[in-house]
Parts: structure tokens; C-alpha cells; sequence
């Protein structure tokens, strides 16, 4: 009960600025990043020939205009990619030198995130609809270029950013800090969940400056044709372990 009980410890609340905070967290990522540069570089390349592919495929399908929701909906699976990330990291830091504590719970969490994107997917064809009707898709640059042209664009654009931002930000508070965790701990999902929220609240400016610096890099990397996210992805789910660490074992 006891054993129970301590892997079910609720985060820390961190009074320091959540400037130097953060900085601290991508600093050990960097070290990690650099001790492991290959593996690093092999891991970010991976996600980005994925995202290649989903790219053109939805292109060749004529669904283009699924590119940014479904990218959007990616960036709510990103932790699942970077366990064996989390991995080294743990390593390196001490905690740990085995296998992954609880695999099966990271399967449930992973299905979790998979339905709340594939809710994100649908209320994006839903927004779509309703702003453009049920006409035939244009092409990706056309639509692109109506989306900020047009009232019903602007309007798409907007809605659409708050809708998906809803998404995101529990995707992130659930997400965010649970993957590392049943990485760490063998305890069920569900709680892992739990205990990530809490810390995304518990520390709310601390997370709010966290999850902007992440979809900054990600914007980056969409910017750069998914060329940065090679090496933004490694340095990210890095940071992310000694994020989880700094609020969960300190």
C-alpha cells in the first residue's frame, strides 16, 4: 500500500520563474541530445519521413486539405514516439537502467490520445463543412489561400484555432507528463493521466510557457517542411523527461 501510495505521488509545485525553469529542462535535453547524437538525429529523421508520407499521401488521395488538422492531431501523439526517448534519458539521470515499468498502460494512454485525435480530425471536417459546404476540395495551396482571403476562411481559421486549441491543451495536460511517468512507475494509465493534469494545473504558468515553446518548435519545424523537426523532436521529448523529473522525483 505504502509502494502504492508513493508511485502515485502528485507533482511538486515550482516557485521559481518559469523562464529559468524551462531553460533548465532544455539544457539537460541538449546534454542528452549530444550524448546520444546519433540515435537522436536517426529518431527525429524518422517522424519526419512519416510526416512526409502522410503529406503526400493525403495529396495523392485528394484529401490535401487534411494536412494541417491531421499534422495538429500528430502533435497529440508525439509522446507516444519519444518513450524509447524517455528511455535514455532516465538513464542518464539515474533513475533507472530496465525496461519500460508499465508497457501496457502506455498502450491504453497511446489509445486514449489516438481517439481524442481522431475527435480533432472529425471536428475539423465537421468545421470545414460548415464554412466551405460540400463542395470538392480545390487543391492544398488554393484552400490554404482562401482560408486567408475569404470571410469564411478567416472565419475557418479562427474557430477552427480555438476548437483545436481546446483539444490541444488536454491533450497536453493528460499527456504530457504520464508517458514519462509509466516510463518511471508501474501504475495504471488512468492515474498517470490524472497525475499529469494535476501537474499541468498545479504549475498552470510554468505549463502554459512549456506547451507555447512546444508548439513554437513545432511551428518551426511545419515552417521548415518538417526539416527542423529532426532534431526539435529528440530535444523536446529529452527536455520532457527532466520536465516529468523536476516535478514528479526531485
Amino acid at each position: 500500500m505504502e509502494l502504492t501510495e508513493h508511485l502515485r505521488k502528485p507533482a511538486r509545485h515550482i516557485d521559481e520563474p518559469s523562464g529559468i525553469v524551462v531553460l533548465r529542462w532544455l539544457e539537460a535535453g541538449w546534454a542528452d541530445f549530444r550524448a546520444h547524437f546519433a540515435r537522436s538525429i536517426l529518431t527525429g529523421l524518422a517522424l519526419a519521413v512519416i510526416g512526409w508520407g502522410i503529406a503526400l499521401g493525403l495529396g495523392a488521395i485528394g484529401q490535401g486539405w487534411m494536412i494541417l488538422p491531421v499534422i495538429a492531431g500528430a502533435m497529440m501523439l508525439g509522446p507516444m514516439a519519444t518513450v524509447g526517448l524517455y528511455r535514455v534519458s532516465r538513464r542518464r539521470a539515474g533513475l533507472g537502467c530496465g525496461g519500460i515499468a508499465a508497457p501496457g498502460q502506455i498502450f491504453l494512454v497511446s489509445v486514449v490520445m489516438m481517439v481524442l485525435a481522431l475527435a480533432w480530425i472529425r471536428s475539423a471536417t465537421l468545421l470545414f463543412a460548415v464554412f466551405f459546404g460540400l463542395r470538392p476540395f480545390a487543391g492544398f495551396a488554393e484552400t490554404l489561400m482562401t482560408m486567408f482571403t475569404t470571410p469564411a476562411g478567416i472565419g475557418l481559421f479562427l474557430v477552427g484555432s480555438a476548437v483545436g486549441g481546446l483539444f490541444a491543451a488536454l491533450g497536453f495536460a493528460v499527456a504530457a507528463f504520464s508517458f514519462p511517468m509509466l516510463v518511471h512507475r508501474d501504475i495504471d494509465g488512468f492515474s498517470a493521466m490524472a497525475l499529469s493534469f494535476n501537474a499541468s494545473t498545479q504549475n498552470f504558468r510554468l505549463s502554459v510557457m512549456w506547451g507555447a515553446l512546444v508548439t513554437a518548435l513545432i511551428g518551426i519545424s511545419l515552417a521548415t517542411g518538417l526539416i527542423a523537426l529532426i532534431p526539435i523532436f529528440p530535444l523536446l521529448g529529452y527536455a520532457t523527461w527532466h520536465a516529468y523529473a523536476d516535478l514528479f522525483e526531485s
